[in-house]
């Protein structure tokens, strides 16, 4: 198959990219810089260019009269200008659409969204699929918008697939890497003083792209939405848990900070973001996902209608990725 990838240096994309040219497919990778994808060694045939929110993406051009498929893995996950989530994440897609739509009448077309899309969960009960929508950032909502273009712009010719993954953890991931650099230095942040209890879905990196990769096997008549997830629920605490036993630590200081004072702390960073540049994850709209209780998904679907098994369980899963961070020498 001939497939484009969106985002192909990113921590999706370039796994995607991998996997997809092992198993022998000609691989699309859509790239800002071909030096640096080739900086990461990520293979395939680079298209330079980037995707626009309102221009015509004119490197569709440089793309094959036949593609079969595209992987829309593009994306921002945190923001302190809540516009750039909608331009970036929404907007985006919807152009990226618009052009794929006139030069492929048949397509499968899968968008990589979020659990953030569909909103937090209650403790003790997963979302499904059929749940409305119920996102409590602008990253969430950006995502939700998302997955409304995608449904209502794709011509029905094309087979069409929303996936949305919760916490994704693995190998070359720069967000989860901040928590391994805490538990390694012995110093743990939790926001809420009952936050070692929230509840999360997870999925290694390399179940993910499988389930991805399952969304092109198939032929779907309409639309379909699949959480990529690990059957088991984890918390806060066992996540810091399993990485303190694997890295050796003896101990383990966990500073539990007053919700309300994490929302201070969140307020303050956006006001002075205004007047300099600062990269923190601790955005305002990245707290609104930070303080539920609970971020849990059903995966009952991916197993039954795209056959996906999960074999990469936390123990496991934080083993690859504590192994990878080391060669990198990331810790």
């Amino acid at each position: 198959m001939n497939i484009l990838i969106t985002g192909a240096t990113g921590f999706v994309g370039s796994h995607l990219c991998e996997l997809l040219t092992k198993n022998g497919h000609n691989v699309f990778g859509l790239v800002r810089n071909p030096a640096k994808a080739k900086e990461f060694n990520v293979p395939g045939t680079y298209v330079t260019g980037s995707l626009s929110s309102t221009d015509q993406n004119t490197w569709i051009d440089q793309l094959p009269e036949k593609l079969d498929a595209v992987i829309h893995t593009a994306g921002i996950v945190h923001s302190m200008k809540k516009e750039y989530f909608y331009s970036v994440n929404a907007l985006a897609t919807q152009r990226l659409i618009l052009d794929l739509r006139e030069k492929y009448s048949e397509l499968k077309f899968t968008l990589i969204s979020s659990l953030a899309g569909a909103g937090p969960s209650d403790r003790g009960h997963k979302k499904s699929e059929e749940d409305i929508p119920e996102p409590v950032s602008d990253y969430g909502r950006s995502k939700k918008l998302a997955e409304r273009f995608t449904k209502e712009l794709s011509p029905k010719s094309w087979s069409v697939a929303i996936v949305r993954p919760p916490m994704v953890i693995g190998p070359r991931d720069p967000a989860v890497l901040d928590i391994f650099k805490m538990v390694n230095n012995s110093f743990i942040v939790t926001a809420g003083l009952d936050g070692a209890n929230n509840e999360y879905s997870f999925v290694c990196v390399y179940d993910l792209i499988e389930t991805i990769i399952k969304t092109l096997e198939n032929d779907f008549e309409q639309p379909e939405i699949f959480f990529s997830a690990h059957p088991d629920v984890i918390t806060t605490g066992q996540l810091y848990t399993e990485i303190k036993k694997q890295a050796n630590k003896k101990f383990l200081f966990n500073l539990r900070i007053p919700s309300p004072i994490i929302k201070l702390i969140a307020f303050q960073i956006g006001f002075f973001s205004k007047f300099m540049n600062i990269d923190i994850r601790l955005t305002p709209d990245k707290v609104n996902e930070l303080l539920p209780k609970a971020w849990t998904c059903k995966s009952g679907k991916s197993a039954s209608l795209l056959s996906q098994q999960y074999h990469w369980n936390l123990e496991k899963t934080i083993a690859g990725t504590l192994e990878d961070y080391k060669k990198r020498n990331w810790l």
